[in-house]
């Protein structure tokens, strides 16, 4: 019987409990120090926990954790300073200089939140509010944007994703500690022995360095993950054996990949539905939910999506050749292409089930092109399904059972879950588990028939197969039982590529804002949670209320046509050079030279 996540032990007695991931309940249960801090090998300062850090000083490789993690935040920290020249540059158009100095602010605030997680502060309070504040910076950079994208061209968002992501390139594992245990299932696989039976504590044995990084909720959990990504752990595991840095960077790399192959498929399926591209790589390729959990947190998903979104192109690609070609009085197809998205997409789904939706939304569009033809529909679930098995035939057929082992620990985002929670509650905590299952199978019966009717409009041709897609995965994030704050990009990117309406757009970027600021990078004690987010409010909102009033001044009329770059940034880029305490001097002839914002 699963056990929540309120109420569960930790592996072995005197070990610091893993902080990376589910931070909510632990604070709740009371225990606030987990190991994120001396993954850094650095002292939190807390009483007691001075023997904690003396297994963690030197990874394998030889070399001192602390002064890596220092370095790495260094290297960070070197990214504000090349960053801020740009904010001196003549003066420009308002629109030009404004997008300028939100980039500017973007790149300043992932660059603190690599910096401050790094080691180099000793207090969890201070590394707490000033990555609270860093990320404040970014979602305000981010929203700023939104007003600037009729003016910003494809190659401009690829940049600006490039200087917001580069600083987490080698910036801890953050938000997330799930890093580790694809580090310890790979070097399990490695070993000879079987990830989707063992877990890293009995594969590893609890005194091995990758087992006493991995969460404590995952160390008996074997793999739930499918054989391609088995594959891509056992080849770093060989590659690095148990080099903790040195994988943690080539997973980063992996998860690259995957980020641009987002980045490739977005625009195109926007313009394969008629929509602007900016949009589309604003909503996905520079969410701030994509730069905390897919390059800080490397998640897998990275990959799984990127391979989805570029097999739905190919294969809407291909068909959309096909009915070119039929209205011109002649039908070309184009197999070879489907056939490359179809396999991508089955690369996809044995990575995490969940892709294989797109598979079906494919199929589904194939039958529709084809006149209406089940056979063709049956055809391409037919090759994907054998595509499957040879990946299996490779890397095992054990993550068919073990995909159970992901909702063993009780996830509190997901609606049904939380549903049974709150009833065990209210009713006692001998009926949590019953609650819980319960609700677990009504949100299935609920989420089955209206996927089956998503598909059914795809294949009367009602519904973008793409759209359908994004909403088949909203169904399944409302209604099942594992639901995390990356598991919104399932859904987020697929819509982002077919939102046509202001409203709907407006409501994803609600939604991105939200969960971007939800958790922070490492987890704290329940009183720094709340006077950490009620400080960083508190400044944020501040620095906002002034700026906008500074706009507003009838002093600043002046500057309606040309404006410095530093000055025209909003709050972000003030809040971001105020917290890197690098704010560019003035410049420029005194009659052009606008006081920076506040």
């Amino acid at each position: 019987m699963p056990q929540t996540a309120f109420g569960r032990k930790s592996y072995r007695k005197g070990r610091a409990l893993d902080r990376s991931t589910d931070f909510l309940p632990r604070v709740v249960a009371g225990d606030p120090n987990g190991d994120s801090d001396r993954l850094a090998g650095c002292d939190t300062g807390h009483p007691g926990r001075a023997d904690s850090n003396r297994s963690f000083r030197r990874f394998d490789i030889g070399f001192p954790t602390r002064s890596f993690w220092y370095l790495k935040g260094r290297v960070a920290a070197m990214a504000i300073i090349v960053a801020t020249p740009f904010a001196r540059h003549r003066s420009r158009p308002v629109e030009v200089a404004r997008s300028d100095g939100a980039r500017i602010a973007g790149c300043a605030a992932t660059a603190l939140v690599a910096v401050t997680t790094s080691g180099l502060f000793a207090s969890s309070y201070v590394v707490l509010v000033v990555s609270l504040l860093a990320m404040g910076v970014l979602v305000l950079a981010w929203l700023t944007l939104r007003h600037r994208l009729a003016a910003m061209t494809t190659t401009e968002a690829y940049m600006t994703s490039a200087v917001w992501a580069l600083p987490l390139m080698v910036a801890r594992p953050l938000f997330s500690g799930d890093l580790w245990s694809y580090l310890a299932q790979g070097i399990t696989a490695a070993s000879g022995l079987d990830p989707y039976r063992l877990g890293p504590a009995q594969a590893l044995g609890p005194d091995s360095v990758v087992t006493q990084h991995v969460s404590h909720y995952w160390l008996d959990t074997p793999a739930p993950y499918g054989p391609a990504w088995l594959t891509i752990s056992r080849a770093v595991a060989e590659i690095n054996g148990n080099w903790i840095v040195p994988s943690v960077l080539l997973y980063r790399l992996i998860a690259l990949v995957g980020v641009v192959l987002i980045g490739w498929a977005l625009p195109r399926l926007a313009r394969r539905v008629g929509l602007s591209p900016a949009y589309a790589l604003w909503l996905g390729l520079l969410n701030p939910l994509m730069l905390w959990h897919l390059v800080a947190g490397a998640h897998n998903d990275a990959v799984m999506l990127g391979a989805m979104l570029a097999g739905m192109e190919l294969a809407l690609a291909a068909l959309g050749r096909t009915r070119a070609g039929a209205a011109q009085g002649f039908v070309k197809a184009d197999p070879m292409r489907l056939v490359a998205g179809v396999a991508l997409l089955t690369v996809a789904a044995s990575i995490k089930i969940v892709a294989a939706a797109a598979i079906c939304c494919v199929a589904a569009e194939v039958a529709r092109r084809r006149g209406g033809s089940v056979r063709s529909a049956l055809l391409v679930m037919s090759g994907a399904t054998a595509g499957m098995v040879l990946l299996c035939a490779v890397g095992g057929f054990g993550w068919l059972s073990a995909l159970r082992s992901s909702a063993t620990v009780y996830s509190w985002m997901a609606p049904t879950t939380a549903t049974g929670l709150l009833v065990g509650a209210l009713i006692g905590a001998h009926a949590t588990a019953t609650a819980v299952t319960i609700a677990n199978a009504i949100g299935a019966v609920v989420c089955l028939p209206v996927v089956i009717r998503l598909l059914l409009n795809v294949y009367r041709g009602r519904t973008n197969p793409l759209r359908s897609l994004g909403l088949i995965f909203v169904v399944a994030l409302l209604c099942g039982p594992v639901v995390q704050p990356w598991y919104l990009l399932w859904a987020l990117l697929p819509l982002a590529a077919t939102a046509s309406r202001h409203r709907e757009r407006t409501a994803l970027a609600a939604v991105s804002t939200v969960v971007a600021l939800v958790l922070p990078p490492l987890a704290a004690s329940a009183a720094d949670l709340v006077v950490g987010y009620v400080t960083a409010a508190t400044v944020v909102g501040t620095v906002a209320i002034l700026a906008g009033r500074r706009r507003r001044s009838p002093s600043m009329a002046h500057r309606r046509l040309h404006i410095p770059a530093q000055a025209s940034a909003g709050p972000a880029l003030a809040l971001a050079l105020a917290l890197a305490r690098m704010g560019p001097a003035r410049h420029g002839p005194a009659k052009a030279t606008a006081t920076p914002v506040a």
